[in-house]
């Protein structure tokens, strides 16, 4: 089998694997990027085996540092990143409870005198389907749906006259 090799006068390209191998305490491979799509797969790993042996395992910076060919700054670093990838995680809205979304509705049918009938016409979807995504009936595997992504959340919203912002997380 052939090894690549660099021809002569040229220097290796640098990749992230060098990079690390060079200084134990380098940055992450893909930081300053900015094509703003995060870090990579790799850089993503050691940020979160940082953090489990930290701040699960309870091991001192200077001990993961060791362990992972680190420098205790780099790990504190990736500790933070972490923290700070799991705070933004935990804010993320990205979900609507069925339960919020189907007392918002049957207010606003009630308030307008509209039918869930007319509704699930505004929204060219069969009558049962609606009820389905509202949680009022269960879906064909028996179980009752708990939560609505906020784009249905936000189309029922709107097929009703009301502005997205209305409806609490939408």
């Amino acid at each position: 089998m052939a090894r690549h090799t660099t021809p002569p006068g040229r220097q290796p390209p640098v990749t992230a694997s060098t990079s690390r191998d060079r200084d134990p305490g380098a940055r992450c491979c893909c930081e300053g990027r900015g094509d703003g799509r995060g870090t990579c797969a790799s850089c993503g790993q050691r940020r979160g085996r940082v953090w489990k042996l930290v701040v699960v395992n309870g091991m001192s910076h200077e001990e993961a540092a060791e362990r992972m060919e680190l420098t205790p700054e780099g790990v504190r670093r990736l500790i933070h990143l972490e923290a700070d990838r799991r705070d933004l995680k935990r804010h993320k809205c990205n979900q609507i409870e069925c339960e919020q979304l189907c007392a918002f509705v049957v207010h606003a049918l009630e308030h307008d005198g509209l039918s869930i009938t007319e509704l699930a016409h505004f929204l060219d979807m069969a009558l049962v389907d609606l009820k389905r995504q509202l949680g009022m009936l269960p879906r064909k595997n028996g179980r009752t749906q708990r939560h609505v992504d906020v784009a249905t959340a936000s189309r029922i919203v709107v097929a009703l006259g009301r502005a997205p912002h209305e409806l609490e997380g939408c």
